[in-house]
């Protein structure tokens, strides 16, 4: 795994580094994880009480998971201490966050309807990648999913977006037949696939239509949905 101390540098700054490799979508580091957190609930297992942002860094997809899912349980997890207390100022009473260390999740057994990782896994390192999904089907209840959210390595403007990001230097991209095939050894089923995000802000006007689009792999992000 990327080691912490990594984003612990980066947690003040982190929004402004993202941003500034990802301004020719048009989009802000809010937009993006506005529409995770939307994609998620719509995944949701019916009456989901608890969810788990695993690898939540600085909060922005917690706290948009909180808005999205006002009357559930929003929990998120991360190893760097910086990036968890950045999330805790910025939070309110809506989301908590748990620091996470090198094994395992400090959570019990089946405690989540929801898990999500929004582009953590690449981070991860390949021979570690399968513990951290066994990690999150333990947490998960019987019938509870795992959205698991990457970039699309088929698509030239996220590869491009990836190398202008400092603390994505060196990562090796998850396909989706690759992420499909590691939530499976993690024992879940998985349910669907999809890629998104295929139109900058400037086309937007078109985003109506990606529904249609959600199997063609053009899309800057996609995600896998595993249930337990």
């Amino acid at each position: 795994m990327t080691n912490p101390t990594t984003f612990d540098q980066f947690a003040n700054d982190y929004d402004a580094t993202v941003q500034a490799a990802i301004g020719a979508s048009g989009e802000s580091v809010t937009y993006f994880a506005a529409l995770k957190a939307t994609l998620a609930r719509d995944e949701a297992p019916p009456s989901t009480q608890r969810v788990l942002d695993f690898g939540c860094g600085i909060g922005n997809t917690t706290r948009a998971l909180a808005a999205a899912m006002p009357r559930a349980r929003i929990v998120g997890s991360d190893p760097s201490s910086d990036s968890l207390a950045v999330a805790r100022a910025r939070s309110t009473d809506a989301a908590e966050f748990a620091l996470s260390d090198d094994e395992r999740l400090p959570f019990a057994d089946a405690s989540f309807d929801l898990v999500i990782a929004a582009c953590v896994f690449h981070h991860i390192d390949a021979a570690r990648q399968r513990h951290w999904a066994s990690e999150i089907a333990r947490v998960l209840r019987t019938g509870g999913r795992f959205v698991m959210f990457e970039h699309n390595p088929l698509n030239p403007l996220t590869q491009r977006v990836v190398r202008n990001v400092p603390f994505d230097a060196g990562v090796v991209l998850l396909g989706r037949a690759e992420t499909a095939r590691l939530l499976r050894a993690a024992g879940l089923r998985v349910r669907r696939s999809r890629y998104y995000f295929f139109f900058p802000r400037f086309l937007a006007a078109l985003r109506r239509l990606e529904p249609l689009l959600a199997r063609l792999p053009f899309g800057g992000q996609y995600y896998v949905v595993g249930e337990r």
